[in-house]
């Protein structure tokens, strides 16, 4: 496997739960079957088994809404869309986004291994570090992704990541929208106004 770079090797500390492979080293022939039998997903980078937190409710419905915001867009403009998939990302590993989108010429790749998207979401989950959240973020970029955004659900903010903006910090009543998603937009407000619901 090649070396990794500085910013690739920020990942979270252990955590009481995680699946016993978590951490491991072991083969892609290894790591592929249990893609679709361990739950929370798990992710393969550069050999190293890494298990995806379990969302909790702003989590939750910060990726819903994003998805939700998309499929307009999808059935408008063509591509695809969908939440935790598999993104195979050659000579690196699998990494598994809370939203991906694929534009209408960007490759989708297969069920079983999607290629990387043209948009990669992640949300952060209570207890992450941002800072391997932008290093997962980068690796990304770096390996065929054109835009990725960061979700911090706590601070209401959003981080794009793409050129010209590399951890560009939207918040307040901003609006994020990319070169990458012609005719898209996305106002923070909207998307964290599911977090301000409360119950009857």
């Amino acid at each position: 496997m090649p070396g990794l770079a500085v910013a690739d090797r920020i990942e979270e500390p252990p955590l009481a739960g995680r699946s016993p492979y978590h951490g491991q080293r072991m083969s892609l022939e290894e790591f592929e079957p249990l893609i679709d039998i361990v739950e929370p997903a798990l992710e393969w980078w550069d050999g190293i088994v890494i298990q995806k937190d379990v969302g909790k409710r702003d989590h939750g419905l910060a990726q819903v809404r994003v998805a939700v915001r998309f499929e307009p867009y999808i059935e408008r403009l063509g591509g695809n869309g969908w939440t935790e998939a598999h993104s195979w990302f050659e000579g690196r590993g699998y990494r598994v986004p809370d939203y991906a989108y694929w534009g209408p010429r960007k490759p989708q790749g297969t069920s079983q291994r999607s290629l990387p998207p043209t948009l990669a979401v992640e949300v952060r989950s209570e207890g992450q570090s941002m800072a391997a959240q932008r290093a997962k973020c980068r690796a990304m970029r770096d390996n065929g992704v054109d835009v990725c955004w960061l979700i911090d659900t706590q601070h209401r903010t959003l981080e794009v990541f793409e050129t010209g903006r590399d951890g560009k910090v939207y918040r307040g009543d901003a609006t994020v929208t990319s070169a990458h998603l012609p005719g898209f937009a996305l106002g923070l407000p909207d998307l964290f106004a599911p977090l301000d619901r409360t119950a009857p």
